[in-house]
């Protein structure tokens, strides 16, 4: 009798344990769901085999593990939580239906070949954090033509469709699916890594940078549609299978620099002919292992020729229109090999006839200012001298020799923003005690809105910021559904992409206690599109303590209104009909990529106010921040 009670309670209990497992499977199936899509050990995330399209990745994961999601063909999308760290070898490997990725600030560590095959991805996001770069990340990924780096991140950089190191002496890779036939190495250049040309879709022209002394393994292996390469005449060594498995390569050219060639380093690249000098290590290297010598060159016409305006399209929705500069870009001439004592950047040819940009009748200048183009030469007088090509590019008025571009006299600390901020902290912190700086960080904290606080929260509409909030964090409203905000007087600060798309925030009051405002704060708002769309009695979009957040004009000569005391981030973005500014005495900063890309800006006049100038303000222009720090 005992028994039978014993196995009855015994079955009982089983079906307790089984209507709580089913209880809790009804009430908390999402996160039932999410334990059996997630395979984690520890910490690690080491499999992931869900179907779903987009997914969320558990906020106790610190690192994808190798292959986390290799060959999955379902997910278009994930949310990377701010608690992982790492990103390791393959873990998205063939991922061939993702489109898009986001990669947090608290990433740090980027392995190799993490996204290697995903062949759909469009649209990447590297967070600030990123330190760590394996080698061939975006490998075989053939539609990634550009990828967006945060501008607080000092160990990455991204220009014109391939990733380097923060002072871009490496060359991690030249993206796949980058635009354009031409890629030239910026000559800040100096190593390149393993598969850095691996399997391109548009390049076909490729010139290496004048600071390269070894081309390494494998580093122009498999290219794709790459038919021709210029090797510069500083390069000395071509190192085992360097451009090996090229079947599109028609031709490299080969300097008499070049003494050291493995016999190795063409290896399954049977079209390919080396142009070269007679006599030349190259010249011998061919004869000896039936490769042909040619002594001409057999580039296309178009070959190297300018491949500014690649990097972005003009942004028609701020109404702004881009033309390609009037100045032909001289440097990307390739170098001839036959003649090595010749560098490629001092051509005889490099001095170009003089612009022949025309200005409206209309236009006035101030206070007797004419710029360099409108004064015409005498015919005994050479053409004005541009220096192009990336460089700091300056005219010189040959009636009296003064060149234009930084007015006399003009210096400016230039600095990083992340050098900024920390200069503005360290004044801080020099007015508070020791054993109070702990107690001031404490309140700093409780005065910031945290970064992603509001992410994507697509139902919040409204929002009431406290009177206590100095800070508005990174991101930290982005991609919500914000309708209306509202920023107290209190607010000093507003960072990196605090409103970025949020597409139905439609009015904003910025108080003037904003003294500084991050970069694409309110890009992709509701408000700022209708001011560029809406005629107003001001093309300067001024906000805050004197922040000049957007221009609207189409004016070759622009005269900033006097009161503006600093150009924002990104202010005059893509501007190229921009041939100077004016720039008042109430200016005391220029931020990051202020005049970004602003191809024909040549000059500026005023700027007797200017104190600091955030690097990469005029990347992209024919200024450099550089010219300030002229003693």
């Amino acid at each position: 009798m005992k028994k039978i009670q014993v196995a009855v309670m015994g079955i009982a209990i089983l079906v307790i344990l089984a209507l709580v497992t089913v209880a809790k499977g009804i009430g908390g199936g999402v996160a039932a769901a999410e334990d059996e899509r997630f395979r984690i050990s520890g910490t690690t995330l080491t499999r992931y085999v869900g179907t779903e399209t987009f997914t969320t990745i558990p906020d106790t994961v610190t690192t994808i593990g190798e292959g986390a999601f290799a060959g999955n063909e379902t997910l278009t999308g994930l949310e990377i939580p701010p608690s992982v760290t790492s990103i390791a070898y393959n873990a998205f490997q063939n991922c061939t239906a993702l489109q898009g990725i986001i990669i947090p600030d608290s990433v740090t560590k980027i392995g190799p070949g993490a996204f290697e095959g995903c062949t759909e991805l469009t649209s990447v996001q590297i967070g600030s954090g990123v330190h760590s770069w394996g080698t061939g990340v975006f490998t075989n990924c053939d539609s990634l033509a550009k990828v967006s780096v945060d501008r607080d991140n000092n160990y990455i950089t991204y220009y014109n469709g391939a990733i380097y190191n923060g002072d871009m002496t490496m060359l991690y890779q030249v993206l796949p699916g980058r635009e354009g036939e031409n890629y030239l190495m910026p000559d800040t250049v100096k190593n390149i890594d393993a598969y850095a040309f691996w399997n391109q879709q548009n390049t076909k022209n490729v010139k290496i940078s004048s600071a390269v002394s070894t081309i390494p393994k494998y580093a122009f292996s498999n290219m794709g549609t790459v038919e021709n390469v210029v090797i510069q005449n500083t390069t000395t060594t071509i190192a085992e299978k360097a451009f090996t498995n090229n079947e599109n390569l028609k031709q490299v050219a080969i300097p008499a620099s070049v003494s050291s060639i493995d016999k190795k380093a063409f290896l399954e690249s049977p079209n390919m002919k080396i142009y070269t000098s007679r006599s030349s290590t190259a010249d011998t290297f061919g004869k000896n292992n039936s490769i042909e010598v040619i002594y001409k060159a057999e580039y296309p016409d178009d070959f190297m020729d300018s491949n500014v305006g690649f990097e972005e399209k003009p942004n028609l929705d701020n109404n702004q229109t881009s033309t390609k500069p009037t100045q032909p870009d001289n440097s990307t001439t390739p170098v001839d090999p036959a003649e090595p004592e010749t560098d490629a950047s001092s051509d005889k040819d490099t001095t170009s006839e003089t612009d022949t940009t025309t200005e409206p009748d209309s236009f006035q200048p101030a206070d007797g200012y004419i710029h360099p183009l409108d004064v015409p030469e005498n015919d005994d007088v050479k053409g004005k001298t541009v220096v192009v090509a990336g460089k700091a590019v300056m005219l010189m008025n040959n009636h009296d020799m003064s060149v234009y571009g930084i007015p006399e006299g003009v210096h400016a600390d230039v600095m990083t923003d992340q050098q900024y901020k920390d200069s503005q902290n360290q004044e801080k912190e020099d007015s508070v005690s020791d054993n109070s700086i702990s107690i001031e960080y404490e309140r700093k904290e409780k005065e910031t809105i945290p970064q992603r606080q509001f992410y994507k929260q697509a139902d919040l509409t409204t929002y009431e910021i406290d009177p206590s909030i100095k800070t508005i964090g990174r991101i930290a409203f982005a991609q919500s559904g914000l309708k209306t905000i509202t920023i107290p007087a209190g607010v000093t600060e507003i960072e990196y992409g605090a409103f970025m798309n949020c597409t139905a925030l439609e009015e904003v009051t910025i108080p003037n206690t904003v003294a500084s405002i991050g970069t694409k704060a309110f890009e992709g708002t509701k408000w700022l599109k209708n001011w560029f769309d809406t005629d107003t009695d001001s093309d300067f979009l001024i906000v805050g303590d004197g922040i000049l957040l957007a221009y609207k004009g189409s004016e070759a000569h622009v005269e900033i209104p006097d009161g503006v005391k600093q150009i924002g981030s990104e202010a005059f973005k893509g501007h190229t009909e921009i041939l100077d500014v004016a720039i008042p005495a109430s200016t005391e900063k220029i931020c990051s990529e202020a005049f970004r890309n602003c191809s024909s800006l040549t000059g500026l006049t005023g700027c007797e106010g200017l104190r600091i100038v955030i690097r990469g303000a005029f990347y992209g222009t024919q200024l450099s921040e550089t010219e300030f720090l002229k003693q």
